[in-house]
């Protein structure tokens, strides 16, 4: 078994659910400074790692590990510049918007930063689709990707009460990383809690 080592961070509006869902993902909650559970918003980056098989494939009939190391960015206008220092080498993004505010002022920030670095893939979590019904927003979002590196990246519906959409999301993360060759000097990936 062999285990291929992969950057992702998150991208989107504050209070569209970035952290929580890095959190139902991998069981890490990302924000970990005193400051940012107190007011509940993410400020500095957080890191968490998600370990998802490969998909298996015709060319590749070998199991084999993803390990995903996940950034979580700050979605404030405040904390912009370490929005930025989160998606400077990062192999996708995951682009969170929440279903029940739609397209907000740093959902489109964030996707000009990401347009600007050269990130290349995507897969978006439309999130909290168990407060409104999500068809709206899903095409509002579609709309807005278009002309942009991302206007055919999947867009996953999820709900972090309900739970519904997460398994579909891993696969999607699974199958886009798997599909890209990592880069050989990279290691696997850590976090300031490894260093503990």
């Amino acid at each position: 078994m062999s285990t291929r080592n992969f950057i992702v961070a998150t991208a989107g509006h504050v209070d569209h659910g970035k952290s929580a869902l890095v959190k139902t993902l991998t069981g890490t909650d990302p924000d970990r400074l005193p400051e940012e559970k107190a007011r509940g918003v993410t400020i500095d980056l957080g890191f968490a790692n998600l370990e998802l098989p490969a998909p298996l494939s015709t060319l590749n009939s070998q199991h084999s590990t993803l390990s995903i190391g996940i950034i979580d960015v700050p979605g404030h206008e405040d904390f912009v510049k370490n929005m930025i220092a989160g998606v400077g080498s990062i192999d996708l993004a995951l682009f969170v918007v929440a279903a029940d505010d739609g397209w907000m002022p740093q959902t489109e920030e964030h996707l000009q930063i990401l347009t600007y670095l050269g990130v290349a893939r995507a897969v978006i979590a439309l999130t909290k689709t168990d407060l409104v019904d999500p068809t709206r927003s899903a095409a509002d979002v579609r709309r807005k990707l278009m002309g942009t590196p991302f206007e055919k990246a999947p867009i996953v519906e999820t709900s972090m009460v309900t739970g519904d959409g997460l398994e579909e999301l891993e696969s999607l993360l699974a199958r886009q990383l798997s599909s890209l060759s990592p880069p050989r000097d990279r290691a696997p990936s850590r976090s300031p809690r490894s260093f503990r």
